[in-house]
């Protein structure tokens, strides 16, 4: 007994340590998110409004590799933009829009443009752990033979949403399409309907899906371990994993379809909270009943639908291909989530999960581990830390 409780004791330094890792990276984490390129069109000019993050850019972190700017060696160079107010971030942006304007190409009847820079607005947010957005807003000249357009940046700009502004057309009919790091986009005409291919659209929202769980979606991927480490039964694991896409899959429908609203500073909070919550319950599992797991998983499903759908409220997606993408997103997400569960079975499950120090060695400490996590992302989440 006292030689199992000197290895229960180092591995729970173990685990300390890399707790203490994980939030010393954490401390000032920064996210990643797919920029936002709003256009509308007159007869004299192309219009764009970007939403990006300008510290990214300017420290020429790549974000077509990392999903956050703290896995970046240049993570240093981002913090001090970071630290700048407002305005000298506005006035060293606006000093490198020749270099970066030249990383974004616009096509317009297969030809380059020059971008006319407006102006830029840097939101002033004086809390340093939360990223902020900076909104760019240039245009290209247009003139009577103006047929059609494309756009694109360099691959190191990361993902980026391009999104159609016009008053004048309904709903199903404005243009939408979400552009993987470096890729151009469709051609946009100006005189026809722009719809996409329905396959396009359909493999576009999978990867989406997939890259939303594997590597973007640690939280996630860590509430996945937790309902692993409850039992190791693979009938188990796919009943779990069944209601708890079935739930998701009901709340982002809802949210898609203006049904429900959603609110980010609530949601993430509170699904760091069930990321703790399940890592206690597998402690403690002897003394709760298993169907009550299964009634929280499906709570837990509805409330990690609204994170899913958050990934999607900036997209937007005409109404007419509304379901399609839905239903390819969520298949994105459910292999992500499978293979995750597979990937669990076959390392650890078949290897370990019999043998009798099981609890003992790894799914009490894994436990405990996630756990702790869980409970400093909600304190993160809510400007604690």
């Amino acid at each position: 007994m006292f030689y199992y409780m000197k290895i229960i004791k180092l591995y729970l330094f173990l685990i300390l340590i890399v707790f203490l890792n994980i939030f010393s990276k954490s401390s000032i984490s920064h996210e990643i998110k797919p920029s936002i390129a709003d256009f509308f069109y007159d007869e004299n000019y192309l219009n764009f409004k970007i939403r990006l993050n300008a510290e990214l850019i300017l420290s020429d972190i790549d974000a077509s590799n990392v999903s956050n700017t703290d896995s970046s060696s240049l993570s240093e160079i981002y913090d001090e933009f970071r630290i700048l107010n407002n305005k000298d971030l506005e006035q060293i942006f606006l000093n490198s829009w020749n270099q970066i304007s030249s990383n974004i190409e616009i096509k317009i009847n297969n030809v380059s443009k020059q971008t006319n820079l407006i102006k830029i607005e840097v939101e002033d947010i004086q809390n340093f752990e939360i990223s902020r957005d900076s909104h760019v807003y240039f245009r290209v000249l247009l003139d009577k033979n103006s047929e059609q357009f494309t756009f694109s940046w360099i691959k190191k700009y990361g993902p980026i949403i391009l999104r159609e502004n016009n008053n004048n057309k309904l709903e199903d009919e404005l243009f939408t399409e979400y552009l993987q790091s470096g890729k151009v986009s469709n051609q946009f005409s100006f005189n026809e309907n722009n719809f996409e291919k329905k396959l396009d659209s359909f493999i576009k929202f999978f990867i989406l899906g997939v890259q939303h769980i594997i590597p973007k979606g640690l939280d996630h991927i860590l509430f996945i371990f937790g309902l692993f480490l409850f039992s190791s039964s693979l009938k188990k694991l796919i009943t779990q994993i069944t209601i708890f896409t079935i739930a998701h899959s009901i709340t982002l429908i809802f949210v898609s379809l203006s049904v429900m609203k959603i609110n980010p500073q609530i949601v993430e909070p509170i699904i760091a909270l069930t990321i703790v919550y399940v890592g206690l319950e597998n402690i403690f599992k002897n003394y709760i009943k298993e169907y009550f797991r299964y009634i929280v998983i499906l709570f837990f499903g509805l409330l990690h639908g609204l994170g899913f759908a958050l990934v999607l409220s900036d997209i937007g997606y005409r109404s007419t291909d509304l379901f399609i993408n839905l239903f390819s997103f969520n298949i994105g997400i459910e292999v992500a989530q499978i293979s995750i569960v597979l990937v669990l079975y076959i390392l650890i499950a078949l290897n370990f999960a019999k043998n009798k120090n099981y609890s003992m060695f790894f799914q009490v400490p894994s436990s405990i581990l996630i756990s702790s996590i869980g409970l400093y992302w909600f304190f993160e989440r809510i400007n604690l830390f």
